[in-house]
């Protein structure tokens, strides 16, 4: 298992499920819009429209799904980040343009997109129209400023208020999770209030699925061992403890402790301490960056690049 954002990887592998998907859908999306969708045409699409800038910021989920008679594309853009993007509409023209230049290229008829963002940030996200990031713009130039919309799926407000709209298990658990993902206490706390939810999961094959990805993402977010986390899932019922044992097993097998560590030796040998790259690793697992990590530890961008590089080079 390579070191990459755990965030990332569990949303993934969430919304990347179309019951989950058209849960959140029917119950977040703009009712007049939720009436037009056909759910039962939702598919994946394969195609990848990112380029390498917008890795950092977008997990490239693409939709299709008929609306009314006329096929559409959901584009489903995430947010992973603990801050507040301050220019969300440019990188999200990025992505429709590259698959509308994609469509022209390749000589397709072009499909309307609708974006939807999600966000599980702790900092309020205040949307606004693409001319506030035009101070004072006068009205006459309002015209020709390119403005659009996205849905915004907003988990704090979710986990607060929303629960009740979704329909479906997996999708309660996936806004928890990823609601206090950056919290090990109020992560702790969602296992002992909603254990009942994993188990009801734990009686159907999609279901052991699922829980087998939440105790990947629970390992890789905090700072347990993995006997920690697996005694965590055991409480919940025996069907959910046999479940993650397998996945345990697995992560020995493929030596991925054996691989953090050997980052960890390497950094030692760079003339780095042990504390120091732990507190690197774990800080790249909660979705920091590079630069956020220096300012955080006080440390070189220079050091702390050098020893992101050692860690996902031992994966």
């Amino acid at each position: 298992m390579a070191l990459e954002q755990p965030h990332d990887k569990f949303f993934k592998e969430t919304f990347s499920n179309p019951v989950i998907l058209a849960d959140f859908a029917q119950a977040f999306l703009p009712p007049d819009v939720v009436s037009q969708l056909d759910f039962s045409t939702l598919q994946r699409e394969n195609e990848t429209y990112l380029d390498p800038a917008l890795n950092e910021y977008f997990v490239d989920l693409l939709f299709s799904v008929s609306y009314g008679h006329t096929p559409i594309q959901l584009a489903l853009l995430f947010e992973h980040k603990s801050y507040v993007e301050a220019y969300p509409h440019f990188q999200i023209n990025q992505y429709l343009l590259n698959i509308w230049n994609r469509q022209v290229k390749d000589g397709k008829p072009l499909v309307p997109v609708l974006p939807i963002l999600v966000y599980h940030g702790d900092r309020p996200w205040v949307r606004q129209p693409v001319t506030a990031y035009f101070p004072n713009l006068p009205a006459t130039l309002h015209p020709y400023v390119p403005a659009f919309e996205y849905v915004l799926i907003n988990l704090g407000d979710v986990a607060k208020t929303g629960l009740s709209l979704l329909r479906t298990d997996y999708a309660r658990l996936t806004t928890l999770l990823l609601r206090h993902s950056r919290n090990q206490k109020r992560l702790l706390r969602v296992f002992e209030e909603f254990a009942y939810l994993f188990g009801r999961l734990a009686e159907e094959p999609a279901g052991k699925n699922f829980i087998d990805a939440s105790f990947l993402y629970i390992y890789w977010t905090t700072d347990l061992t993995k006997n920690q986390v697996v005694a965590i899932f055991q409480k919940i019922s025996r069907p959910v403890g046999e479940s993650v044992m397998t996945t345990a097993e697995r992560l020995i097998n493929e030596g991925v402790e054996k691989g953090i560590e050997r980052g960890i030796e390497r950094g030692i040998e760079r003339g780095i301490d042990m504390a120091t790259t732990r507190f690197v690793k774990n800080l790249l697992v909660v979705g920091m960056d590079a630069d956020a990590i220096a300012t955080a530890l006080d440390l070189p961008i220079a050091v702390v690049k050098d020893i992101i590089s050692k860690l996902r080079s031992a994966n």
